[in-house]
């Protein structure tokens, strides 16, 4: 196996690994965030909305140049529409029926579910981001693959934070929350291997897989998570726990 295609591997894998670390903040001591759903929920759709902005959909934008173009504004909003008609039709097809089967039973709410639906389609640009940097780093000996690698790894942190959160609002215990946030972060390294065997393949389309991402946790951050915190937080509370998941975002993204 080339030495790029075990890079790519490896590098997903610890990044999946990162995202998992987000639910451990959740194990301190006294931080009860059963009592605080409303604001829990509400945060974390600050988190996954800064994330689909600030990492894919803006990216996404300016891709395969240096300013926006129309093509690719169109390309990216292309994506974001497929995405929310994908989380739409998972919405639809998880009715209350199919969810009270046993075998739907053992994975959690519908919230959860769709919560992880999202979170791992986020997961795939990421990881054909990592095998195509690989694939040029093999070529031009830039570091290119080391340096997106490391970058997704530090933000897949707050991203498994935004995963766990609602899990653990909802009453799951801590390694409920961090296998959950690791497993939708393990289409990366899945991702990672094809892209940099094919990286000529993957990377026209990249706009219109990270704008589908983008659209998949929009989608589900107005479909459930707002609504969700409304039912039990006020709705300034709700509007001020998702500015500063938003912020956070942000500031841990652009200070590591």
């Amino acid at each position: 196996m080339p030495q790029f295609i075990t890079d790519s591997l490896i590098a997903g894998i610890l990044a999946s690994f990162a995202c998992g670390l987000g639910a451990l903040p959740l194990a301190i001591k006294g931080l009860d965030v059963q009592k605080h759903t409303g604001i829990a929920y509400a945060g974390a759709g600050g988190l996954m909305f800064a994330a689909s902005v600030y990492n894919l959909i803006l990216p996404g934008l300016t891709l395969h140049t240096t300013s926006i173009q129309a093509n690719e504004a169109i390309t990216v909003v292309f994506g974001i529409l497929l995405g929310a008609l994908f989380l739409s039709q998972a919405d639809r097809y998880l009715s209350p029926e199919r969810l009270e089967q046993a075998n739907w039973k053992k994975f959690g709410n519908k919230s959860q579910l769709l919560i992880f639906i999202a979170m791992a389609v986020h997961s795939i640009p990421e990881g054909v981001a990592v095998g195509v940097g690989y694939s040029s780093d093999a070529v031009y000996s830039n570091d290119l693959g080391n340096y997106i690698a490391l970058a997704i790894g530090i933000h897949n942190i707050p991203e498994g934070l935004a995963v766990a959160v609602p899990m653990r609002a909802a009453g799951a215990s801590i390694w409920k929350c961090f296998w959950a946030a690791f497993f939708t972060s393990l289409p990366q390294p899945i991702a990672a291997v094809p892209a940099a065997y094919v990286s000529w393949l993957f990377q026209p389309i990249m706009p219109v897989l990270m704008g589908f991402a983008a659209g998949a946790m929009i989608f589900l951050v107005t479909l459930e998570l707002i609504p969700e915190a409304l039912h039990s937080s006020t709705p300034v509370k709700v509007a001020w726990s998702f500015i500063i998941g938003f912020c956070a975002m942000i500031l841990v993204q652009v200070l590591l």
